[in-house]
């Protein structure tokens, strides 16, 4: 469970807390499986602020349905339900300005980009696993243009590539500027951290 009302919250969601709390550092958890109070199941992004509490959530927008008869079919429709916000956070960004989250296929549109813009995030973070079939050609290509679209900054952060799993990760996270330049990025698929100024 995600609570950003004080409720309990599901082993996941309490081990970020703890790590927040005590590194006194801001985490956006990711994409974690949550069974909504309506009995739904959502892709849901947790954000914990550096005292340990959630401030927001972000149940994915656009679920990812593909069905390629004889090569692949995946469909989030199945089992999960999609959100309809554009989630900010309030967040101590320098210059001001919030904190925007949304979840890997969400990236692909820029409406939901520009909505959090027109809330006031100046940074919006997407955490994804694009495939290393789309990965190549769109996984920083998007996170250029959203960074134009919305004219905040972008980060796109990928898992790292697990080659023992059998779903391979794009990997090769990046951060963009609000012109669209990439400021930092992992240099492969290999687990790593980034910084950015």
């Amino acid at each position: 469970a995600v609570s950003t009302t004080g409720g309990p919250c599901g082993p996941s969601v309490a081990l970020l807390q703890k790590v927040a709390k005590e590194r006194g550092v801001w985490i956006v958890g990711g994409s974690i499986p949550e069974l909504g109070d309506d009995g739904n199941v959502y892709n849901t992004s947790p954000v914990v602020d550096a005292s340990g509490a959630v401030v927001a959530k972000h149940r994915k927008v656009h679920l990812f349905d593909i069905d390629v008869p004889g090569k692949i079919r995946f469909v989030e429709s199945e089992t999960l339900s999609a959100g309809e916000d554009a989630t900010v956070a309030d967040f101590p960004f320098p210059g001001g300005g919030k904190l925007g989250v949304a979840i890997c296929y969400d990236m692909r549109f820029p409406e939901l980009a520009v909505a959090m813009r027109h809330k006031g995030a100046a940074l919006v973070v997407y955490p994804g696993a694009f495939n290393t079939v789309t990965g190549p050609p769109h996984y920083e290509l998007l996170a250029r243009a959203r960074a134009l679209d919305a004219q905040a900054f972008v980060v796109a952060a990928s898992p790292a590539r697990n080659p023992d799993s059998a779903y391979q990760a794009y990997g090769y996270s990046v951060v963009v500027d609000p012109w669209s330049a990439p400021v930092a990025r992992v240099d492969g698929c290999h687990e790593e951290v980034l910084f950015a100024n």
